[in-house]
């Protein structure tokens, strides 16, 4: 690893400490919230005025989240704005997420919106979206069950169209064993296939990958959760990698905070890309400009993500997490990925999220960035960056005021290119929880 990828890692991982492992370690307690709200949205520098509503509800396990977003044009006659409406999921869009369980859980279940999906230990999958483009967006699905001996992990990005499915069955052998630290070893296998990565029925260019990985949880109780783990996956019609790690979660702390650290070393050959379904891959699927890749060739100026593999050289990787949380109120995520002599193949990913650590404060905050090569490309957003931002401040019990900052970038069809979508939106929104 060069100096840089060695710094910026350990300056991600030491800053980290307060951060939480993903949306599945420390999440938060179901909760039920009615929000609705208006303010003002700028896109492309046009105004719109926006009426949204977005209520979460659980009862027990059971979850519903909504997202109803109405834009209407201030400077042509208050046209409601159809983007998003008109294809995709269409009114279905409405509709976050209605959910079952948590990931860790015996039996859960996700339709709607995916955030993060992770099949085995993300080797394959991991902090994967469906949402990567806002306006549309898809209903997607994930089920997990676990017989104890055995189960299976399974996700699909679009149920209106056949795009990525796939799965992860895993096995306990020893598991009514009784004999300690053996009786949880796991062996799972992975398959997994992007089946219209052009979303043209003509064409044949499916892309699928399927993998093999162990893991033995060595420390398994209350306080403490190690274990390692190996994998090892295959891209079709491409390379292949190898990769070899140590998880350890301590989910409380003196009841003041909780550790997740993740630290994975990786082989990987020509032609393979370790997490190929990632947290952009929604944008990646289709075709980028070639130095999106970093990829100067004359014969190509476009680049689809399968396409790129053909360029891809064998190399050895690192990935690290560092996660957790403080008094419950703040909850982050970070983690960092690089390859060796590989220009622009950092894949950085951060999340936040603080409630009432300063008294009627709420803060939120994702970003995630790829083709990191220097330092200075963390800190600039552009066609290779998703981020979101919300500050709010409660004035009153029920009344929420708020920022929210979003960038991603979308295919313009008519220019042939892709281009950031930027909006700012100022709202007033009425939060209850019940």
């Amino acid at each position: 690893m060069n100096r840089f990828s060695f710094v910026l890692v350990v300056i991600l991982l030491s800053s980290s400490f307060l951060m939480a492992q993903s949306m599945n370690a420390f999440n938060d307690e179901n909760e039920n919230y009615f929000n609705g709200g208006f303010g003002m949205t700028w896109i492309d520098g046009t105004a719109y005025t926006t009426f949204t509503l977005t209520p979460e509800f659980s009862f027990g396990k059971f979850g519903v989240g909504l997202n109803i977003e109405l834009l209407f044009n201030n400077s042509d006659g208050f046209k409601f704005r159809k983007t998003g409406w008109d294809k995709g999921a269409g009114a279905l869009r409405m509709i976050r997420y209605i959910s079952w369980g948590r990931k860790t859980d015996p039996v859960y279940t996700r339709i709607g919106t995916l955030d993060g999906a992770i099949l085995g230990h993300g080797f394959i999958m991991g902090y994967y979206t469906n949402q990567a483009n806002y306006d549309y967006r898809k209903i997607g699905m994930a089920l997990d069950i676990d017989f104890k001996k055995f189960g299976f992990e399974s996700v699909t990005s679009n149920l209106g169209n056949l795009e990525i499915l796939g799965g992860r069955f895993y096995y306990r052998p020893l598991a009514a064993s009784g004999i300690p630290i053996l009786k949880n070893f796991e062996m799972g296998a992975t398959y997994i296939g992007d089946f219209n990565p052009d979303n043209r029925k003509s064409t044949h260019d499916a892309i699928t990958e399927w993998g093999l990985d162990v893991g033995l949880p060595i420390i398994k109780n209350k306080l403490i959760t190690t274990t390692i783990y190996a994998d090892y996956a295959k891209i079709n019609n491409h390379g292949d990698g190898k990769a070899v790690g140590i998880m350890a979660y301590i989910p409380n702390v003196i009841g003041v905070f909780g550790i997740y650290a993740k630290l994975e070393r990786r082989f990987l050959s020509a032609g393979f890309l370790p997490n190929y379904f990632n947290s952009l891959y929604e944008l990646e699927r289709n075709a980028l400009p070639a130095d999106y890749y970093g990829i100067n060739d004359p014969t190509r100026s476009v680049l689809t993500k399968a396409q790129y593999l053909d360029y891809v050289e064998a190399t050895q990787g690192i990935f690290g997490e560092l996660a957790g949380q403080i008094l419950g109120k703040i909850r982050l995520v970070g983690n960092y990925q690089q390859n060796e002599n590989v220009k622009n193949s950092g894949i950085l990913h951060l999340e936040a999220r603080s409630k009432d650590l300063v008294p009627n404060f709420e803060l939120k905050y994702t970003y995630d960035k790829v083709g990191i090569g220097e330092f200075g490309d963390v800190f600039t957003l552009d066609y290779r960056s998703v981020a979101q931002a919300v500050i709010g401040y409660r004035t009153f019990k029920y009344l929420l005021v708020s920022m929210v900052y979003r960038w991603n970038f979308i295919y313009d069809e008519e220019t042939g290119e892709y281009k950031p979508i930027e909006r700012v939106m100022p709202q007033v929104s009425f939060s209850m929880p019940f």
